[in-house]
C-alpha cells in the first residue's frame, strides 16, 4: 500500500550527505554549519527551477541571507567552503554565469549507472524556522547533521508506513548516542534539541533526578504536521514527470534554446494539463497497472519534442534563425496537436473503459471525449 503522507520538501541525495560526513570524519577542515545551510538553499532553488541536471540559473545568496536572518558574509563563507571542496562550481552557459552542483545529475539519473535513487527529503518548513540561523550562530554543524540524519530515517520510515499517520512514525536516540553525535554534554544536547522543536515533537523517557542533575535515558522524535503533506499522486505519475522534465532540460540545452526556469515549469504544466490529465484513467487490461498509459505518456512527450526539433531546424534553414515567443505556449499547442494521433494507436477498448472509469468517479464528461 502506498503511504498516505510524505515530507513536503525537496531532495538531498544520500551520496552527497556521505561526502559531507567523510569531510567531517576525515578532514582537518570539517564542514561549517554555514556550508550545510548554503547547500540546502541551493537544493531548494534547484527544486524551484525544476532542473534535474544540477544547474542553478537564479540563485541569490543575499536574498537567502535576508530570509534566514544570517549575515551575508557568513553565508558567503559557507559558499566558499562548498566551492573549495568541489560541491559546487561556477560555469558560463549561453553567455550567462550559472552554478553547477557536482554529481546531482548523476544521482538524479541512477539508471544510467546501474544504481537506484537514494535521497532524503528536506522539508520546506525548515526555512520558516530559526533552526538554521541558530545552528549557524552557535557554530553547531552537529545540530544540522542530527537534523539530516533524522530526516533521512523519517523518509525511509514513511516509505514503509502502512498506517499513513504521522504520529505513528517515531525515531529514537539514547542520550549516550546524542552526546556522542553532537559532541556535547547532557545540557548541550538539551539545548540543541530545544532548537529542533520547531520541526519535531520531542519526548523524553527514562527520566531520573540524581542529586541536582536531570538524567534522561532516551529521546523520541516525531515530525510536526507542517513538515508533511498528503501524498496526492493518486495516479502515480510524479516519478514519470520527473524523468520527462529531465529529458526536457537535455532537449533545451542540446538545441541551445535560451530559457528561464519558469519556461521549463510552464512546459511541464502544459503537458500535465494537455496530456497527463486526459490519460490518467487509462489502465492496462488487468485493471491495475499503468504500463500502457505510462508508455503512451512518454511516447507523446518524446515524439512531440522530436517534431519541435525538426520544426526548429526547418525554420533555421529557411530564415537563418528560430525564436520562441513563449516556450510554454508553443509546447502546449504541440502537445494538443500530437495527442489525438498517438491515441489512435491505443486499443479502443482501453480508451472506452477509461472514459467510463472517469465518468463513474467524477460525474463529469471524461476529458478524452474532447480528444477522441
Amino acid at each position: 500500500m502506498k503511504s498516505q503522507i510524505r515530507i513536503h520538501g525537496f531532495r538531498m541525495h544520500h551520496a552527497i550527505l556521505e561526502e559531507f560526513r567523510f569531510l567531517r570524519d576525515e578532514s582537518f577542515e570539517r564542514p561549517p554549519a554555514s556550508a550545510y545551510v548554503v547547500y540546502m538553499t541551493m537544493l531548494n532553488q534547484l527544486n524551484s527551477e525544476q532542473n534535474q541536471r544540477g544547474v542553478l540559473k537564479e540563485f541569490n545568496l543575499s536574498s537567502w541571507a535576508k530570509k534566514l536572518g544570517i549575515s551575508y558574509s557568513t553565508l558567503w563563507g559557507g559558499k566558499k567552503y562548498l566551492e573549495d571542496h568541489h560541491f559546487v562550481k561556477e560555469e558560463i552557459h549561453e553567455g550567462l554565469p550559472v552554478l553547477v552542483l557536482k554529481d546531482v545529475e548523476k544521482y538524479n539519473t541512477p539508471e544510467r549507472n546501474g544504481g537506484n535513487l537514494n535521497y532524503l527529503i528536506i522539508p520546506h518548513a525548515l526555512f520558516e524556522t530559526n533552526i538554521l540561523a541558530e545552528f549557524v550562530r552557535t557554530s553547531n554543524p552537529e545540530g544540522i547533521e542530527l537534523l539530516l540524519s533524522l530526516l533521512n530515517q523519517f523518509r525511509t520510515g514513511m516509505s514503509f508506513s502502512k498506517s499513513g499517520k504521522i504520529e505513528n512514525l517515531k525515531q529514537e536516540r539514547t542520550m549516550k548516542t546524542l552526546k556522542s553525535q553532537l559532541n556535547k554534554n547532557a545540557k548541550g544536547v538539551r539545548k540543541t534539541l530545544s532548537v529542533l522543536e520547531a520541526l519535531f515533537s520531542i519526548e523524553y523517557s527514562g527520566i531520573e533526578i540524581r542529586g541536582k542533575q536531570l538524567w534522561i535515558k532516551k529521546t523520541s522524535f516525531t515530525l510536526k504536521p507542517e513538515c508533511v503533506e498528503e501524498n496526492t499522486d493518486e495516479f502515480n505519475v510524479n516519478p514519470l514527470m520527473a524523468k520527462l522534465s529531465t529529458e526536457l532540460t537535455y532537449f533545451l540545452d542540446g538545441n541551445q534554446i535560451k530559457y528561464k526556469p519558469r519556461d521549463q515549469i510552464d512546459v511541464m504544466i502544459s503537458f500535465k494539463q494537455e496530456v497527463v490529465n486526459k490519460l490518467a484513467y487509462i489502465l492496462d487490461e488487468d485493471n491495475e497497472n499503468f504500463t500502457v498509459r505510462d508508455h503512451l505518456i512518454k511516447k507523446v512527450f518524446l515524439e512531440t519534442m522530436d517534431q519541435i526539433e525538426a520544426h526548429i531546424h526547418t525554420e533555421k534553414e529557411r530564415k537563418g534563425y528560430f525564436r520562441f515567443y513563449s516556450i510554454g505556449a508553443f509546447f502546449r499547442m504541440a502537445f494538443r496537436k500530437y495527442l489525438p494521433e498517438s491515441l489512435k494507436k491505443v486499443p479502443y477498448i482501453l480508451i472506452h473503459e477509461a472514459k467510463i472509469r472517469e465518468f463513474t468517479k467524477t460525474g463529469q464528461v471524461p476529458a478524452l471525449y474532447s480528444v477522441i
